[in-house]
């Protein structure tokens, strides 16, 4: 199955996002690949399994998660549409995934080889070099993003964790009104606060003016933290 017909995942995504439609279109036809369908909750990768190849989110979502001994469940990351799966797995030397990715709802992914962007052959040398330049990005950006996750696991305040938080996520959207990715069992699962205590302090930070919520949909009424200190963070 090709992705034929699903082309505005596929422009979105990192690695073809600046690149003139057409010419997209003709490196698909060179990648060749392959769609597939997952089910809600069906694994789409499993730690220490090998990986050879590179994915893009074509519809619904994933969590990236990581399993510790005890079954505890911690939350990496949500993946959207046009996201990358499990490309920095593919494009390591031993190609072995770190983490689990589930479909969160029903999802589909278009899978392609990463040895079309390793070696000759199949690309331009051009179009490989180019292609090689937003896995660089891709990797830069995925690299900063754990920089966040483990300042936001250092702060032993729950409070100060959840402001911090959606300071951050305010400050990436430009906006103090603003919608997060994760419902409440995702959130205390990523921040590592039990679900109980989440829910009791957005109630108390309600309560003191510091924001309003509805759902996913906050609107935060004070930012504690200096823009400065955010820029290097993005």
């Amino acid at each position: 199955m090709t992705p034929v017909g699903r082309y505005d995942e596929i422009y979105n995504c990192i690695l073809f996002m600046d690149m003139e439609r057409e010419h997209v279109r003709k490196l698909l036809l060179k990648l060749g690949g392959r769609i597939r369908e997952y089910k809600k909750s069906e694994f789409i990768l499993s730690e220490k399994s090998v990986l050879q190849d590179i994915g893009i989110l074509l519809s619904g979502e994933a969590c990236k998660v990581q399993y510790y001994p005890d079954g505890t469940e911690q939350m990496v990351q949500k993946l959207k549409k046009a996201y990358m799966v499990g490309l920095e797995v593919a494009m390591s030397p031993r190609k072995t995934s770190p983490y689990t990715i589930y479909a969160a709802q029903p999802c589909e992914v278009f899978w392609f080889p990463a040895r079309c962007i390793e070696e000759a052959g199949t690309l331009s040398g051009e179009d490989r070099i180019y292609l090689y330049r937003k896995v660089v990005h891709f990797l830069a950006n995925e690299d900063i993003r754990k920089y966040r996750k483990i300042e936001l696991l250092s702060i032993k305040g729950v409070r100060e964790k959840i402001l911090r938080y959606l300071e951050l996520q305010g400050y990436r959207k430009q906006s103090d009104e603003f919608e997060i990715d994760f419902n409440r069992e995702e959130l205390s699962n990523y921040l590592g606060i039990n679900r109980s205590v989440l829910s009791h302090e957005l109630k108390n930070m309600e309560r003191d003016g510091l924001l309003t919520v509805r759902k996913n949909h906050f609107c935060l009424k004070t930012a504690s933290t200096p823009k400065s200190c955010l820029d290097n963070l993005f």
